[in-house]
């Protein structure tokens, strides 16, 4: 009796192992931001300007996306649509923006950023946000 119930824990720990070695997850990519260009300090009113950023990663991606976001969206400093990139281990994605206005009556620079990312398979996403202060007189 005592050497079933023996057998039996060896063949249960044997299957919990198995088990977890096949039900292992996929390694965590490794994915890099790199900014190529971004914005100055000061634009002038009809400035444009483009913000850069290489997209490098170990894994091959579903897609890259790069997207502008602001404190005050459609004033003073306003991004286009953003950039997408198909699948791939790297994109070039490039976002302009223009100087629509002054920001004086936002208290001098204002945040603008851009937002990139990467998706992959089975639903991992690696983002990193690029942060501006930028002035329009």
């Amino acid at each position: 009796m005592t050497k079933r119930i023996f057998s039996f824990l060896v063949l249960t720990v044997l299957l919990v192992l198995m088990t977890g070695v096949l039900t292992a997850a996929a390694p965590v990519p490794v994915t890099t931001f790199t900014l190529v260009s971004g914005l100055p300090e000061t634009m002038n009113v009809g400035e444009s300007y483009t913000v850069v950023i290489l997209v490098e990663s170990d894994q091959p991606f579903t897609f890259a996306q790069a997207l502008p976001t602001a404190y005050f969206p459609g004033r003073g400093v306003v991004g286009n649509k953003g950039d997408h990139a198909p699948g791939g281990t790297s994109a070039l994605l490039e976002v302009t923006f223009t100087a629509k206005g002054s920001t004086a009556k936002f208290g001098g620079a204002v945040p603008v950023a851009v937002v990139a990312g990467a998706r992959y398979q089975g639903g991992v996403t690696m983002t990193q946000s690029f942060d501006f202060l930028v002035n329009v007189p």
